[in-house]
């Protein structure tokens, strides 16, 4: 057998990785495509690809069907891929980080903390200054997020259970933000405890692109390093990882990263719980493989998440956050359950 057939075969998920990518690109097309041509206005499928093709050059396409698939839901679609996308990614870091299935940016208190800053920034900035001060409230948090983890001196089940106490702290904090701030400036409580992507803009979605583009290539740097400390931390730093530094830096870059969600989005719950769950048993363990998966998928689900939040109660709108909740709270209590004192 030669070097490359034992490789393969020793994999067990590579067959599945196989037929997982192109699943899930289908997927995803067809998710956007749908979120696109359904919503309170119906705009029919070929209408839908007209405006499309109208865009690059290609046929013309009618005023209203162009306004409404391009101006309004195009963003929109965009923004939901962008942050399910960042979410399924941290989701997927910080349990490999922590080495616990049950770490997820929201429930570590990370994601309350970036909607204090974002909601203070958004008083006087909008836009930017709720992502601007998203950004520093999520890497402020991350450093008190690394303190329980420093070294590791606190059980995994501990971190847990003190990032579920700093996030429902910092939620309280947000509340009186809100209601202390011009109502006509800052988005009501419910946009940031429960995440909404209708005032997406492509303005909006530029923004949170271009903030994003640092901090997902440095995540997705660190899949060797995630790795190497999934064996122990012992064994991560006599392979040569200085683990401290590694978990510093990544904590940062995964709070910098909600910071940014937070700020377009508001706290979009178990994501980043989900995702990497369902994803670890289809693509494999390897960080290389799960972090990219996760980022397709997490789009996919706030994608489909925001079309069910359009269209369950239409034309009332429901926040996303309740859709993601209502499917992320029973597997958080399922993997709750299932442990035996220390990891998943």
């Amino acid at each position: 057998m030669t070097d490359e057939l034992w490789f393969k075969s020793a994999d067990p998920h590579s067959s599945r990785r196989a037929w997982f990518w192109p699943i899930a690109i289908t997927v995803a097309l067809g998710a956007a495509l749908a979120s696109l041509a359904l919503g309170a206005v119906n705009i029919s499928t070929p209408d839908v690809i007209s405006v499309l093709l109208a865009r690059i050059g290609i046929g013309e396409a009618s005023t209203q069907a162009d306004a409404v698939v391009w101006g309004i839901r195009m963003p929109r679609v965009l923004l939901g891929l962008l942050v399910g996308a960042t979410l399924g990614l941290v989701g997927a870091v910080l349990q490999g980080l922590l080495r616990n299935d049950l770490a997820d940016p929201q429930l570590l208190g990370i994601g309350p903390g970036a909607a204090i800053g974002a909601a203070i920034g958004a008083v006087g900035g909008g836009v930017r200054g709720a992502i601007a001060g998203g950004v520093v409230a999520g890497v402020v948090t991350s450093f008190a997020l690394r303190r329980l983890v420093r070294r590791n001196s606190i059980d995994p089940t501990r971190i847990i259970l003190s990032g579920v106490a700093l996030g429902a702290m910092l939620s309280a904090y947000v509340g009186f933000v809100v209601f202390g701030a011009d109502r006509s400036v800052v988005p009501p409580i419910e946009f940031w405890l429960l995440g909404s992507l209708s005032g997406a803009t492509w303005r909006s979605f530029g923004t949170a692109a271009v903030f994003l583009v640092v901090t997902t290539i440095g995540l997705l740097a660190a899949a060797r390093n995630l790795d190497l400390i999934a064996l122990g931390e012992s064994e991560a730093r006599h392979l040569g990882v200085d683990t401290d530094y590694v978990t510093t830096v990544t904590l940062i870059g995964c709070g910098a990263a909600v910071g940014v969600t937070v700020g377009v989005a508001g706290v979009v719950a178990f994501v980043g719980l989900l995702i990497p769950f369902l994803m670890r048993p289809i693509v494999g363990p390897k960080h290389r493989h799960l972090l990219v998966a996760s980022m397709l998928a997490g789009g996919i689900f706030v994608v489909l998440a925001d079309l069910l939040a359009r269209s369950v109660l239409s034309p009332v709108e429901i926040p996303v956050g309740l859709i993601t909740a209502v499917v992320g709270g029973p597997v958080f209590l399922w993997l709750l359950s299932r442990k035996d004192g220390h990891n998943v």
